[in-house]
């Protein structure tokens, strides 16, 4: 009894600090937050690409998501993707966070200028998504570029 009551101690420690999610709860929609913001994911150039195939250019129309006060463009788009079940893959930490992917389409894929860029309320940001603060009823919208943003309407100037 005495070599039992250790382990039954210990299998008592970590089942009562241990969280175990099945998918569909890991997935379900996070904390509404205290404001709201809707979020669009489009990679329609990519498929305009005729290097590129893929049957749906809109990713997420128009979703709206909770947000607290201080939150991120990133922070959106993590929940976002995370409550539809859309893949992405980031790098980074902190104020220095680069978005790679999203639903499979990665940086590259259409050419050595592609990539996810993205704008708040029509402008295109000139700061990392996880610098970029929101307010209440912003518009986040993710687009796919193949030409360094010029096909999107994100012209970068030389000065």
């Amino acid at each position: 009894m005495k070599k039992i009551l250790p382990f039954i101690l210990l299998l008592v420690f970590v089942y009562s600090g241990c969280s175990i999610k099945s998918a569909d709860d890991y997935y379900s929609a996070t904390e509404s937050g205290e404001y709201t913001a809707t979020i669009s994911i489009s990679c329609k150039t990519a498929v305009d690409c005729k290097n590129f195939d893929r049957k749906n250019a809109e990713i997420l129309t128009d979703y709206a998501v909770g947000f607290d006060e201080g939150d991120t463009v990133f922070d959106v788009l993590k929940n976002a993707c995370k409550e539809n079940k859309i893949q992405f893959e980031y790098d980074g930490s902190g104020t220095s966070v680069y978005v790679n992917g999203i639903d499979y389409l990665y940086e590259f894929d259409c050419g050595e200028l592609s990539g996810w860029e993205y704008r708040v309320n029509g402008k295109f940001q000139n700061v990392g998504c996880n610098s970029c603060k929101l307010y209440d009823g912003d518009k986040i919208e993710w687009l796919y570029t193949c030409d360094l943003g010029a096909d999107i309407g994100n012209v970068y100037k030389v000065e």
